[in-house]
């Protein structure tokens, strides 16, 4: 069996993400969040906030900093929806926030060493699936005491698909 010969990869530091330098990267931060005082029986659908970018964004991760706890310890969720009443919420972001303790708490799925979890994708707004980030919160408690902030770090989807550079197969010798 012949080996292959490698070849240098193409990153330009110097360059943006369409001529093969870095990718964009950054925080979006969502200040002031509150529980809800009287959720139905169902999930409510309390915040939302449509893509505010033209474009995909991979959420690489959250966290949910916790000021004023909720003593009702409310199932509180941030994920993704196809619209601003939350149709098809999903709990990509959080699944269930611990919110009845003070501090700051990571969310989205971690990654297994090989790389098999997958990172939601909020899509461009305009879009008819997954535009909306959601904060709903499950069950008939009343969670008005919780103060929160939310934080997503996010990257363009773009930025990750980029293929106007090719560098071929590799040749075996």
């Amino acid at each position: 069996m012949a080996n292959a010969v490698p070849k240098e990869m193409t990153c330009d530091v110097s360059r943006m993400a369409d001529s093969t330098g870095g990718c964009r990267e950054f925080w979006l931060r969502f200040p002031g969040l509150r529980g809800n005082s009287d959720a139905g029986t169902a999930a409510d659908d309390i915040y939302y906030k449509e893509n505010p970018y033209h474009e995909d964004l991979v959420i690489l991760s959250a966290l949910a900093v916790i000021i004023t706890v909720d003593a009702q310890d409310a199932d509180i969720d941030v994920g993704l929806a196809d619209d601003a009443a939350g149709t098809n919420a999903g709990a990509e972001v959080f699944d269930s926030i611990v919110n009845s303790a003070a501090g700051v708490f990571e969310g989205t799925i971690p990654q297994a060493v090989a790389g098999t979890g997958a990172k939601a994708i909020w899509k461009a707004n305009g879009t008819s699936t997954d535009a909306f980030l959601c904060v709903i919160q499950q069950g008939d408690v009343d969670a008005s005491a919780l103060r929160w902030n939310l934080f997503l770090k996010v990257i363009p989807y773009n930025d990750l698909i980029n293929s106007d550079i090719e560098l071929g197969a590799l040749t075996n010798a």
